[in-house]
């Protein structure tokens, strides 16, 4: 019996000489950073498999699905203060760990299994990381049903200490936008059906709760976080589609219409970014006309389709599918009152005014023909979220055609209105790169930025800022960045890019499986001793899950290099039975939190004698094969 599972039976405590950690929001900050630089106890000279590894396992009710969140020094209600670990589950429950003591029972737990006022409907699982006010003492959470026709949304606003309903909550999710004098309203149902994944953010007085789906739009609600019973700001990303669609068809004709609209925001589960001014920032996936065989393709010509009868074109299907591609998804449609689609872009919204769009971009590419155009290929850039360079109103961020981009999000000094000919930000990225050639087929179309970027901020005195970036098919790497990425030049730059960038230093370490690996980067502020990138690999279809280490700051004998110094596949007693996609793992407090489909949360931390034993080589899987 391994050892860890002994420790499940006694109540393990450390004590902390200094500050805890907080863990309030996905990715540690509103910047989307990654980056928790206030861990004085690993690092990484003594992460290694003769003294770090498993000591315990937190059991849930379900798959957890959102990072788990820590609050340090929390003072609960019998007056005692505690590091907590919050976790939220596929189950509708929200459980609130002493971090400390594995193996105890929980502090707290809150299962939603009715809808407000009562009525009973299926639990579907909490799949957003919450996000938590700990001058309010308040964690915010939204908790998914389904009912016999329909889908409901409940944002939940509890109590650190014990779970209690706050805020005069809970509240249904809910509302509508209007286009060309109609009402378009948020109606998930039980086959348009919609997805909370990116992480919820707090923006001023406002909680900010993003939807998408491959059914569905994309859709954006602000709601007061100081009377959760008011109506909340709406924002869809492409409602307009709904109206001006060059089909004339409704998109929830199940006859018909295999998937559509699309352009929803889920980013992999990274929140938005939250900008000083309160401004929110999000990336879009692409849209969606996808027509089932034997129904009318409509006439129209471009990358998405090409019909040219004037009665449309019968679809027949193909060798693979029995659907055909429509024109809708490869136009950006427009409203005569000012609104038009934003698939595939960044947006960027004011949650103090009612969710008014103040900008965006789209790559110039995303409805191109050929093997590099974003909707003709499913290579949204919403496949992941942007990130901030702290201090700057810079972006960085890609999806899923494996291409970086660095914005300027600087508003212009005039008054802007944003249009399909306007963006009100910069319209053109100051840097675009690909991060690696395409895989060789059959797996060409595996190079997806999922985890997005961590990191590293640091004055030039200490080695300078550093950029972590993992994409599928490729190997961990670090950039060197000040406001832009050094590393540059215009030659030899990649179709649809205007630059071709080099890593500084690259891990050996090679991930060849979908969704490839997403980062954590922890240190002591800017000592170079201390930095380490944590790395959750995760196979789709149920596999076992993998958490490893690397140096941050290679050694100067082999400057190039991030050297691996921890793996949870090189001790047996290390395993993780099964891992959980799209999240990254939790470090703070000494300890590192690894969320687990197999209804727990994995604990490791450093520990004296060690005991080993090494563990087989994993059963080999054909690469991207799931």
């Amino acid at each position: 019996m391994f050892r860890f599972l002994c420790l499940l039976y006694v109540v393990l405590r450390v004590s902390s000489a200094y500050a805890g950690t907080d863990v309030l929001t996905h990715n540690y900050d509103n910047a989307r950073t990654g980056a928790n630089l206030s861990e004085r106890v690993l690092k990484a000279a003594n992460v290694h498999t003769g003294s770090f590894g498993k000591i315990g396992q937190l059991p849930v009710d379900g798959p957890v699905l959102a990072q788990p969140l820590v609050v340090s020094d929390l003072e609960l209600t019998d007056k005692r203060r505690r590091n907590v670990l919050f976790v939220t589950t596929g189950n509708n429950s929200v459980y609130a760990f002493d971090a400390d003591a594995i193996g105890a029972a929980p502090l707290w737990r809150r299962q939603f299994t009715r809808l407000p006022g009562g009525a009973l409907a299926a639990s579907t699982g909490i799949t957003g990381t919450p996000v938590i006010n700990k001058t309010a003492m308040t964690l915010y959470v939204v908790a998914s049903f389904q009912d016999q026709t329909r889908q409901h949304f409940v944002l939940y606003a509890l109590d650190l200490r014990d779970g209690r309903d706050k805020n005069f909550g809970p509240a249904v999710i809910g509302g509508a936008v209007p286009i060309e004098g109609q009402r378009i309203a948020f109606e998930p149902t039980a086959r348009r059906r919609a997805v909370q994944r990116a992480a919820l953010a707090l923006a001023g007085n406002h909680v900010v709760v993003a939807f998408g789906g491959d059914y569905f739009e994309g859709w954006v609600f602000a709601l007061d976080i100081r009377d959760l019973r008011k109506p909340a700001a709406a924002f869809c990303t492409t409602c307009v589609s709904k109206v001006q669609a060059i089909s004339h068809i409704d998109y929830a004709d199940e006859r018909c219409i295999e998937l559509g609209p699309g352009g929803g925001i889920w980013q992999s589960g990274r929140g938005p970014i939250v900008d000083a001014a309160g401004l929110v920032y999000f990336f879009t996936g692409n849209k969606q006309h996808v027509v089932k065989a034997g129904c009318r393709v409509p006439p129209g010509a471009n990358a998405c389709t090409s019909c040219k009868e004037a009665g449309g074109c019968v679809c027949a299907g193909n060798r693979t599918s029995q659907v055909c591609g429509g024109p809708d998804a490869c136009v950006a449609h427009r409203s005569s009152d000012g609104t038009f689609d934003l698939n595939d872009a960044l947006i960027v919204l004011d949650p103090s005014d009612a969710l008014r769009l103040t900008g965006w971009f789209r790559p110039a590419n995303w409805d191109a023909q050929g093997e590099e155009g974003l909707e003709r290929n499913d290579l949204d850039l919403g496949g992941s979220g942007p990130m901030l360079i702290p201090g700057t109103q810079r972006l960085i961020g890609g999806g899923k055609q494996g291409v970086v981009y660095l914005l300027d999000a600087k508003r212009p000094n005039v008054q802007c209105t944003p249009s399909l000919n306007a963006n009100c930000i910069a319209g053109s990225p100051l840097q675009s790169f690909e991060v690696a050639p395409k895989p060789p087929q059959p797996n060409d179309y595996y190079r997806h930025i999922l985890g997005g970027p961590v990191l590293w901020a640091r004055d030039a005195r200490h080695g300078g800022t550093r950029v972590y970036l993992w994409r599928e098919n490729d190997y961990l790497r670090s950039y060197r960045v000040t406001d832009r990425f050094l590393d540059c030049d215009t030659s030899a730059a990649a179709p649809t890019t205007s630059h071709r960038c080099v890593s500084a230093a690259q891990g050996q370490e090679f991930v060849d499986q979908h969704p490839g690996a997403f980062l954590t980067l922890s240190a002591d502020g800017a000592d170079g001793a201390s930095g380490i990138v944590w790395a959750s690999a995760y196979r789709m279809a149920r596999g076992r899950g993998r958490l490893m280490a690397f140096a941050a700051q290679p050694d100067p004998s082999k400057s190039n290099e991030l050297a691996k110094i921890w793996d949870s596949e090189s001790c047996e007693e290390d395993a993780i039975e099964l891992g959980s996609d799209f999240v990254p793992p939790t470090v703070a407090n000494g300890r590192v939190y690894v969320a687990s489909g197999a209804n727990r949360v994995e604990v490791f931390a450093l520990f004296p004698n060690k005991v080993c034993t090494p563990a087989p080589k994993p059963e080999a899987v054909s690469p991207m094969m799931q």
